[in-house]
């Protein structure tokens, strides 16, 4: 059993004292004593379940779990305090691990895992059955054999599951995409679609005929024509809507104001879930504008309040271990303070739309948003020398830091040339740093590509691949 600190000691303590005076029909004292002793245990277990271990470490977390819940069933029949200890050290060892675990599964594994997104995201599940299941039997088994230690036979399986996963997306693309939009044309052509949307129209079939293209010209490489396909799909259906909306109209059901109008409702809606007035009297270009603002205002607001929530579990984590080392604790919550006044800091200096500052652990990832590469180029163009110009000013706020630059894609092109041009993107932004600061200013500054394996924004999008195709900054800093 592992040792107690001041805190948990006092915790037994109460538990003896409670029990001795009120008995097990004591709830407030059962509660008590469960807020000192599980603390540990239940932030292990949600770390765990940030990392999704249910899913890539099954095994030991459902082990820690049990442990919980025997741990759990002492406490709530008034059990011996080494005996409700015991299980929740088990449990907090066990999904310690399975974080562990989980974490290790996902980087190996990361190329598994994306194709797995993939096919469900055009529910390969459903349209391609068969193919699915083969590759989940296959991938349960990689994770099972990682889980056990066997890595080569882990990575044989995963290899093989990424196979099938391809296949079934494409088998699903093809079923669920292509069939249903050729229905959908032929459908909107018996119906005389095209005369209400004639341009929507022969948009959904030229994008249908660029996405069965695609696929028969890159057959490993969907992430397009998967794209292509659904805008397809979409595009299909936005020309019967758009008939059904203006047929009333041309038929004299339906007046031209009352129309207008009724495209108006939704911009209104959106105004009132704001909790903004909004006038329309020159046309809905100034409350749009309006509205994109508040929200961006408001992601920003959530991603500090996300920043703000994990602070608080880290400050009451260090709390808890305070003890006899206190001069050292206090050491580590001056740097958290620290660190918080430099996100406070980086914020400031960058817009919403430029970069996003969050925190790891103690480090802290500048996520340049706004510092996009052309699609397939690793070339830094002339407009984004302001914004990094503002870059260079903010690091300087960090010297002797270690530095890790980080290049992404967005998902269009194969595996292969997008690791490539990742870590070109990286080469040439780290380029672009050696040569504008003042030499040996930072510890060091890395540069590591990621391909596409870590989006942070919908690929499905022409905005979202933008996004996309980014530069991370990892700062460490030397405090």
């Amino acid at each position: 059993m592992q040792s107690f600190s001041m805190k948990s000691f006092c915790a037994v303590v109460a538990y003896c004292v409670l029990y001795t005076q009120a008995g097990t029909a004591n709830t407030d004292a059962t509660a008590t004593i469960r807020n000192q002793l599980f603390s540990q245990v239940e932030m292990a277990r949600a770390a765990a379940i940030a990392v999704n271990a249910e899913l890539y470490a099954p095994k030991t977390f459902t082990q820690g779990n049990k442990h919980l819940s025997a741990a759990e069933k002492s406490l709530a029949k008034g059990r011996s305090i080494e005996r409700i200890t015991n299980s929740v050290d088990k449990a907090t060892e066990q999904l310690e691990l399975a974080q562990v675990r989980a974490t290790a599964a996902q980087s190996r594994f990361s190329n598994t895992i994306q194709a797995r997104q993939d096919a469900a995201a055009v529910e390969s599940a459903r349209f391609a059955s068969a193919t699915w299941l083969g590759a989940e039997k296959h991938f349960n088994n990689a994770i099972e054999k990682h889980e056990g230690g066997k890595i080569e036979s882990a990575s044989k399986r995963a290899a093989q599951a990424e196979q099938d996963y391809r296949a079934a997306e494409l088998e699903a693309i093809k079923k669920h995409y292509l069939t249903e939009t050729r229905r959908l044309i032929a459908d909107a052509e018996k119906q005389k679609v095209s005369r209400y949307a004639p341009q929507t129209l022969a948009a959904a079939a030229r994008l249908l005929k660029d996405a069965e293209t695609e696929l028969n010209q890159n057959r490993y490489d969907t992430d397009q024509a998967r794209s292509l396909a659904r805008r397809a799909k979409v595009e299909a259906g936005h020309a019967f809507y758009l008939m059904n909306e203006l047929k009333p109209v041309r038929e004299g059901k339906l007046s031209e104001e009352a129309f207008a109008l009724k495209t108006e409702q939704p911009l209104l809606a959106i105004a009132g879930a704001l909790d903004m007035n909004i006038d329309l009297d020159a046309g809905p270009a100034g409350p749009t504008s309006a509205m994109v603002e508040a929200i961006l205002t408001l992601r920003a607001d959530s991603a500090e309040l996300s920043l703000v929530r994990q602070e608080a579990i880290a400050m009451e984590a260090e709390m808890r271990r305070l003890n006899d080392k206190l001069g050292l604790q206090s050491t580590r919550l001056m740097r958290q303070a620290e660190i918080k006044r430099k996100i406070t800091l980086l914020e400031s200096m960058f817009s919403f739309k430029e970069a996003r500052v969050y925190r790891q652990g103690g480090n802290l990832l500048l996520r340049m948003v706004g510092l996009n590469f052309q699609s397939g180029k690793a070339v830094i163009q002339s407009q984004q020398f302001a914004l990094l110009t503002q870059l260079i000013k903010a690091l300087e706020q960090f010297p002797g830091a270690s530095i890790t630059l980080e290049g992404h894609t967005d998902s269009f092109g194969s595996d292969a040339i997008n690791l490539q041009l990742s870590q070109d993107r990286a080469d040439a932004v780290k380029a672009y740093l050696n040569a504008n600061v003042t030499e040996d200013f930072f510890k060091a500054i890395d540069a590591v590509g990621f391909g596409e394996t870590r989006p942070v924004a919908n690929n499905e999008t022409a905005a979202g691949r933008k996004i996309n195709r980014r530069i991370d900054l990892l700062i460490r800093p030397q405090f």
